[in-house]
Order: C-alpha cells, then structure tokens, then sequence
C-alpha cells in the first residue's frame, strides 16, 4: 500500500513537469517566431471594417516615438515657420504685447513616410498634435513664463514624402519696451523672438516659410492700428553654449488710434490755456481772478491724477502731454501770485502817488500797446474833472477871501476836498499799473504757452 502511494506521488510529479516544461516551450517558439525572424509581432484584429487610413495610422505609429527627433542624430531638422497676424493688442501698464496669430509650420518626418499604391491611393494623413513629434518652437522674451505650450490642440497633415504641415491658433504675449513720450499720439515697435528652446541649429534648422506671412486684422475697431512687420533669421551664440541658436524675429509696429484721447486730453488742455490767459482780462480789482485759477488749478490736478492711474511710471519716458499739464500747473500757480499782487495794487488805498517816469510810460506808446485805452481815458477824464473842480473852488476860495479876510471860513473843508480827489486820482493811476501788469502777463504766458506747445507738440 506504501509502495503504490509512493508511485503515484512520482507519477504526478512528473505529470507536473511536463506540462510547465511544455508551457515553457511554446513560449519559447512564440518568441523565436516573433523576434527570430525579424517580423513584427501579430497584431489585433480589429472587429469592425478598418479603413486605409487606420491601417496607415497604425503601420506608422504603432512604434512611433513621438518624444525622439524624426531623424538621425547626424541630420537636421528644416523647420519652415511663418506667423499670420490677426490681433495685437498692448498693455502699457505691464509693457507687454499679446498677439493672436497663425503660426504655419512645415518640416519633414523621416518617420512618416508611406507608398500611396499600399494603401489605396492616400494622399493625406490628420494626426492629433500630441501623435507625432513637434519642434519645441516658443517665443524666447515671452512674458508668460509659466505658460510654456501657446499653441492651441489642431490636427497635423502628414503627407507621403514626410512632410508635416501644423497651423495652429497660437497666442503669444512678449515683453515691450514702450516708448509713451507721444501718448496719446504715440507708435510702438515691439519684439516677437520665436526659437527651439531644448535644440540647437545642428539638429533643428529654422528657416522663413517660403509663402510668406499676412496680415488679416480680425477686429478693425481696436485701438492699435497695424502700421507693419519687419521679420529676420537670427543666427546666435549664447555664452552658455558654443552651437549656435537660430531664431525668427519679428518687428511689429502699431500706431495707437486717438480720437478718443484727442476729447479726453487734448480738448481740456486747450481750455485750461484759454482759462489761464483769461484772469489777466479780468477787471485788475475782480477778486474773480483767483478763484479761476483756483478752479484751473484744481482741473489740472484732477488729470494728473487720471494720468497716475492710466500710464505707468517709467524712467525716461513721460509723456509731453503730463509734462505739459504739470507746466500748466506751475503757470498757474504763478498767475495766481500775480493775481494777488494786481488785486492788491488796484484795492488797496495808496498814499503816494504813481511815479510820474511809470505814468507817462503807462499814458505813452506802452499804454497803447497794452490796451490800455479806456482806462487811460478814464484816468485823463478824471484827472480833467479835478482840475476843473480845483479851479472853481479856487475861485469860491476867492470870493470868500474877500468876504472873510481871516481865511477861517471853509479852507479846511477845501482842501479835505482836494486831497480827496488827488487820493481818488492817485488810486486810479495804480489801477493802470495793475491793468498793466496783467496785460504784460498775458503777452508773457501766451509766448511760453507757445513755446510749450511747440515743445510738447505731438
């Protein structure tokens, strides 16, 4: 009984081995057949009616890498690219441009090469862009570092002699130097550097596409008006390495469209002159004067405000028009002063009288010059009605003489009378210095507001 256990614990052993020794070995010859033979492993059938075009896509991308380089290590890589302009729009208080494009790119796939006759007479292969491989191609003063891939997810064309051909959508936003001395009347030239980022020249080779890139603004009604674009290969060497970089540069320039500024900023400047030039044709006793220099004052701060939060502080490149409303500031501030010093001279009671050298300055060809008719005029009326007022109280002063011989009648009332008027006269000669001190400001402010117009003109 021992003995027939015994037996048959060693016939199920080796039943045992025979049978993985059997698995074994078809293993092996599935092997052999597959690797030996040099011929590619069986595929899956598929289980619906398969078209050329996916027996195509998988006799090519079966084994694709879509990570290598479609070339050998020793050749390169000829990458035709081009950009197509739809918008462009900039950002002055970040001093960037965003640009909305077609980017045409064409090379050609070693990889991706097939015989039209072996697959009924196909011509055209579309393949997701994550497929096949790209070139690493990106703007090299992109503003958005973190945002590595600007192209949007469009299909390939493939062709049978290898080459690829991607039109992608892209979006690329690229730091500008923004030169705002003429805003709102201001054009800018800003810099699109397109590169391979991980590949030298020796293995990708960028090359201008040959059509030609156009511009097709989508919106019309921006504020950026496309003046144009100047492209160039660039063939550099950086200090990190010694193979040379190549890349395509793009010189876009845009004139800004300014109607609208022309209302917003230059109207007001305009009235803020006439505003100024006119407290100097205000009566010389209107206290009027400097409460419109105080409302002329306060409109000029008001847009200096709007231009702080409107543009951005950049060192050497004001804007005219904020140095030109900050010259009108400082203006006005001293037309106020004027202003003070005039209303004073015309109110204030003055003992002495006008220096005869001024007057006749004032009565003469100066005075003419300045417009200063009327009130000379009146001055004269009134320095006439005096004297003949004095005359006809001389004769009273007379003829109560000789019926007073003391003189102690009305003497003293007379001359209070005469002092008076010489006062009131007196008086109105300083008024004619004030008018004239304001009409000498006038011909002054409206030559430097001519020279900071010329100055500042854009």
């Amino acid at each position: 009984m021992a003995e027939s256990r015994s037996i048959l614990r060693c016939v199920w052993w080796v039943l045992t081995v025979l049978l993985v020794l059997a698995q074994l070995e078809t293993g092996m010859s599935a092997a052999v057949r597959d690797t030996g033979t040099g011929s590619q492993p069986q595929r899956p059938k598929a289980t619906w009616n398969s078209t050329w075009t996916d027996r195509l896509k998988r006799d090519l991308l079966f084994y694709y890498d879509k990570f290598a380089r479609p070339a050998q290590h020793t050749n390169t890589t000829v990458v035709n690219l081009d950009v197509s302009f739809k918008h462009i729009g900039l950002d002055e208080l970040k001093s960037t441009m965003t640009v909305q494009g077609w980017v045409r790119m064409t090379w050609e796939d070693e990889k991706l090469k097939w015989n039209e006759s072996q697959y009924g007479g196909l011509n055209m292969l579309h393949v997701a862009n994550h497929e096949i491989w790209q070139p690493d191609i990106v703007p090299y003063n992109s503003a958005t570092g973190n945002v590595v891939d600007p192209y949007g997810n469009t299909q390939c064309i493939v062709y049978p002699n290898g080459e690829v051909l991607w039109v992608p959508p892209s979006q690329f936003q690229v730091f500008c130097d923004l030169d705002l001395r003429m805003w709102p009347f201001d054009t800018q030239t800003c810099h699109l550097v397109l590169g391979s980022w991980t590949y030298d020249g020796e293995h990708v080779d960028i090359h201008l596409d040959k059509y030609g890139s156009d511009v097709e603004l989508l919106e019309t009604g921006s504020e950026w008006e496309f003046v144009g674009v100047k492209k160039a290969r660039n063939v550099r060497t950086y200090a990190c390495c010694a193979e040379p970089y190549i890349d395509i540069t793009y010189n876009v320039t845009v004139r800004r469209r300014s109607p609208t500024y022309s209302a917003i900023v230059i109207t007001p400047a305009t009235v803020i002159v006439l505003l100024t030039l006119a407290t100097f044709w205000l009566p010389p006793t209107a206290g009027e004067k400097i409460l419109l220099n105080g409302c002329t004052a306060t409109i000029i701060c008001i847009f200096l405000l709007y231009f702080s939060q409107k543009l951005p502080a950049m060192a050497g490149h004001t804007p005219l028009v904020v140095l030109f409303y900050s010259s009108s500031l400082y203006m006005v501030c001293i037309a106020t002063i004027v202003s003070v010093a005039v209303v004073n001279l015309a109110r204030n009671q003055h003992v002495t009288p006008l220096p005869w050298i001024l007057k006749n300055f004032l009565t003469g060809w100066l005075g003419q010059v300045l417009c200063l008719g009327n009130i000379i005029d009146q001055a004269a009326s009134m320095s006439h009605n005096m004297m003949s007022g004095n005359v006809e109280e001389l004769r009273e002063h007379q003829t109560v003489g000789f019926d007073d011989p003391d003189h102690t009648g009305n003497s003293s009332d007379d001359r209070q009378m005469i002092t008076s008027r010489s006062r009131a006269n007196s008086q109105h000669d300083w008024v004619l210095l004030a008018a004239a001190i304001d009409r000498i400001c006038f011909l002054i402010y409206c030559l430097v507001f001519t020279i900071l117009a010329t100055v500042y003109a854009v």
